[in-house]
């Protein structure tokens, strides 16, 4: 015979909700009225109002004891506790990029988030970092490889081992650059190149072929070399940049199409502040990092593919002198056989830190992209 419950246990069972549910709402408020407190400490103190690698160890609480769904509450805590109502539409943040909108950053930023919304132009990715993780923007977008150059060695540190932000997207952009200058003639004339080291590497083997006594002068980016070649008027000094900077600076392409061999592909990485992954689409990706001094990092790759997991790629490192390893990884950190591998990978060390899982992405091509 099946138990139905009484009626009187049906109400007593909602008062007990009721109950409950009026002691969280009062512990909420309390928890809210100290976290103001404590963002105000921090301001006086000349920080900021909240501390992301707190609110980090909060969400992954949360999500150990509820799962997914834990990420989500804690999100919504975290929000009131800093005064904001949940997210609704588009954020009126600005997205940050590096350089001018017409860098190969900029075209990655529209490829995540499409034209006329606010930007923050910067001078450096680890500026784009600093603007997301402190709220001055609500997205960053951040090259981290180049095909032709290797890895973005200071993003990877700070993603590895600064404040912790989430990776939500990545976009694959193949890179083709031109060799301007101030007046037309022969390349032969150019003495210096102003360019970000990284262009410079990816067109390292032309420059042997064609330009072998070249020097190259450092620019934060290649917009900012191109910049300082039209503002110098020197011929015998050349930028290597987009197309569309050269021509928006009236400066002459002395060679074009300059991909490098095999044509070069940057990896650009959209940043957030702690955020919980988007959904499982099936075919996703996952970046991890393993410091050094956590657990040895073959042991890492070890128990990866014990579980079942592909590891896509492994990077060492950047300039970081304690060491990390940078690893992709097919799959979604909430979905098997991944999720399993990053709890035991946990076990051994608390220090493993899961930078985001996201749909893998292709090379986007830049057909009718001003440059």
């Amino acid at each position: 015979m099946v138990h139905q419950p009484s009626p009187s246990g049906h109400h007593r069972g909602r008062e007990l909700i009721d109950d409950v549910d009026a002691r969280l709402i009062r512990l909420i408020g309390k928890r809210r009225t100290v976290s103001e407190e404590i963002g105000n400490d921090r301001l006086a103190a000349g920080g900021t109002r909240t501390d992301t690698a707190r609110e980090m160890d909060v969400i992954s609480r949360f999500h150990e004891a509820f799962g997914p769904p834990g990420r989500d509450i804690a999100l919504s805590l975290l929000r009131l506790s800093r005064g904001e109502p949940p997210p609704v539409g588009r954020s009126s943040a600005p997205d940050a990029f590096l350089g001018p909108a017409d860098s190969y950053s900029g075209v990655a930023h529209r490829q995540f988030a499409g034209s006329g919304g606010p930007v923050l132009l910067l001078d450096s990715a680890t500026d784009v970092l600093d603007a997301v993780q402190r709220g001055r923007a609500g997205s960053g977008t951040v090259a981290v490889h180049n095909t032709g150059a290797g890895p973005v060695a200071e993003v990877m540190d700070a993603l590895a081992l600064g404040a912790p932000l989430s990776i939500t997207g990545e976009r694959r952009v193949p890179v083709a650059l031109v060799l301007a200058t101030v007046r037309p003639g022969p390349p032969v004339t150019v003495r210096t190149v102003h360019t970000h080291p990284y262009a410079y590497a990816q067109c390292a083997s032309w420059f042997a072929a064609h330009l072998p006594g070249v020097r190259c002068a450092a620019a934060s980016f290649t917009a900012a070399g191109a910049e300082t070649v039209a503002r110098e008027g020197d011929a015998s000094r050349a930028a290597l940049c987009a197309p569309g900077t050269a021509e928006r600076l009236g400066l002459h392409p002395l060679a074009g199409e300059l991909t490098g061999t095999p044509p070069a592909v940057t990896r650009f990485l959209r940043v957030v502040r702690a955020a919980p992954p988007v959904p499982p689409t099936g075919c996703d990706l996952t970046k991890l990092v393993a410091p050094a001094d956590g657990v040895p990092l073959l042991t890492v790759v070890r128990s990866l593919t014990a579980s079942g997991v592909h590891v896509q790629d492994l990077y060492p490192g950047g300039r970081h002198p304690d060491g990390y390893l940078w690893i992709d990884v097919a799959g979604h950190r909430d979905q098997a056989p991944l999720a399993e591998a990053i709890d035991r990978l946990r076990r051994e060390s608390d220090r493993i830190r899961v930078l985001g899982s996201y749909p893998r992405a292709s090379v986007h091509a830049v057909s009718g992209e001003i440059l």
